[in-house]
């Protein structure tokens, strides 16, 4: 968060859940950003990411769970859609789509310098990933 923060950039959370969730993901991560809340899925649709059973099921996911709780993070009860996955996204101030990355499996992420050489591309220069 820092390091986006000094780029001059935020993050903000989109979630699935309800208002409940949402003040519980806030006070368990102690997040301090925008968080919205889309029940209907609405921007998840528009964003195309990702939803399936095998997705979640995969080979590789004891793995991403490991290299979470050894960050400190820890899964606890599922809210809202089990199966959909996530995405990160790095929108600039005009509204120019800089970066994308749909999730392909649970607790997949992109690496963090991408995300950040994005935050200081020219999104005219920066493939969206």
């Amino acid at each position: 968060m820092d390091e986006i923060r000094d780029l001059g950039a935020d993050v903000v959370v989109v979630g699935n859940g309800n208002l409940d969730f949402a003040q519980a993901f806030r006070e368990d991560l102690d997040f301090d950003g925008p968080l919205l809340i889309d029940p209907e899925l609405e921007a998840y649709r528009a964003a195309s990411l990702r939803r399936g059973h095998k997705e979640i099921l995969s080979p590789r996911m004891p793995l991403n769970a490991l290299r979470s709780m050894r960050k400190g993070f820890r899964q606890t009860s599922v809210q809202g859609d089990a199966f959909q996955l996530g995405g990160v996204f790095v929108i600039q101030t005009g509204g120019e789509l800089a970066y994308r990355y749909a999730s392909r499996e649970a607790g997949d992420h992109p690496p963090i310098e991408d995300v950040l050489d994005a935050i200081v591309a020219d999104p005219a220069e920066f493939e969206v990933g």
